[in-house]
């Protein structure tokens, strides 16, 4: 039986593991020169599920995971994670990662129908970007863009429109883009990344980011790798299957393992081809969904072990692979605090005021004085 301790110092020790030649996998023990590829778990949007379902099982497993984590849920009900829990799993060896502060689209959408300047309706192909009153958004196309405010949909339905603050002050036909504009998109990445490392107490240990509605394309695509340097689903909901030459981190694709996506045939074959070739894979799930209920972790799990494959988060495959080093939290050099004189009223380290300390020093000099005094009798 694993201890939380014992669990940590392995999952934080993975490369020196690795270069001992052994590393764990709940009660088995597989050679790193001779492992059967990795298997990295990404779980979306830090649900509470995480921790009370998700969680549990991976520890019966001694197994890790990567927590896709939106700072701003988190803590606002009983639905989401809170920053003790989070950063308990973090502590226990688990990855974190960002997925934008309030599970924005920070990719584009699409103009279903014409515009006329001073519309404030946009018809789109979702709308997901205007569920917050007041984010800066960007519309256009190949020749002009407009900048307007999303204001309070008042409840809005179901219907797919954006509603703007303001008329938009220029015309555009269906099929222009409309996403969030370049500083909006960069204060999310930037800021959800630093939310979750203050969470942490671990200044730089979060490099990873996760796309919101597997949604990637335009700026933000381009953007993420100013601010992480690996991204699980940078190709969408792929196949999951990775190589392990020639890794680009920010390029990589996931599986969802949840039952309307795989059978339990199809996750075994998962397994399999991960133990052979590529070498590497990742799998996601939401771990709220009736879809991923605990069962299918453990079988998930359960599988990788069967195949000797090895589960382990995304900063130890990509260090493994040599296209990154696991961080280790920035820690800052404390500044010397010079010892305080004790004043007149202050005491000493041994409860006696200044004039007992004055006291004794007069007394040391008084012993020296007569010492010379003895030795100029001698030879003088």
């Amino acid at each position: 039986m694993h201890t939380t301790t014992d669990r940590r110092a392995t999952r934080r020790g993975f490369l020196a593991a690795a270069g001992a030649g052994t590393l764990a996998l709940g009660s088995a023990s597989v050679s790193a020169a001779e492992d059967d590829g990795m298997v990295v778990f990404v779980y979306d949007d830090s649900p509470i599920e995480d921790y009370t379902e998700t969680y549990q099982v991976h520890q019966e497993y001694d197994a890790p995971g990567c927590i896709a984590a939106c700072p701003g849920l988190m803590n606002s009900s009983d639905q989401w994670l809170t920053d003790d829990l989070l950063r308990e799993m973090y502590e226990d060896g688990w990855e974190v990662q960002s997925h934008t502060i309030d599970h924005r689209n920070l990719g584009e959408v699409e103009l279903t129908g014409a515009i006329d300047e001073g519309e404030t309706e946009l018809p789109v192909s979702s709308n997901l970007q205007g569920r917050f009153e007041g984010d800066p958004l960007l519309v256009f196309d190949d020749e002009t863009e407009a900048e307007g405010v999303v204001a309070d949909r008042d409840g809005g339905g179901d219907s797919q429109y954006i509603v703007l603050e303001e008329g938009i002050d220029a015309s555009f036909e269906a099929g222009a883009s409309v996403r969030y504009t370049d500083e909006f998109t960069d204060e999310i990445l930037a800021d959800s990344k630093a939310m979750l490392e203050e969470i942490l107490e671990a200044p730089g240990v979060v490099t990873g980011y996760v796309h919101t509605y597997d949604r990637m394309q335009g700026y933000v695509g381009e953007a993420v790798g100013e601010f992480y340097e690996a991204v699980p689903n940078a190709g969408g909901s792929g196949n999951g299957l990775l190589p392990d030459t020639n890794v680009d981190p920010l390029a990589l694709s996931r599986q969802y393992y949840q039952t309307d996506f795989m059978d339990e045939e199809e996750l075994d074959s998962f397994m399999a081809s991960v133990a052979n070739e590529p070498d590497f894979g990742i799998l996601a799930g939401h771990s709220q969904f009736e879809t991923l209920p605990e069962e299918r972790v453990d079988l998930a799990l359960s599988l990788a072990e069967e195949h000797g494959v090895r589960v382990v988060t995304l900063q130890e495959a990509l260090a493994e692979l040599g296209v990154m080093e696991v961080p280790t939290p920035e820690t800052p050099t404390p500044t010397p605090t010079p010892s305080p004189t004790p004043t007149e009223n202050e005491t000493d380290d041994t409860g006696n005021g200044n004039e007992s300390a004055n006291g004794d020093e007069e007394e040391s000099m008084g012993l020296l004085e007569r010492i010379l005094a003895f030795l100029r009798s001698l030879f003088g």
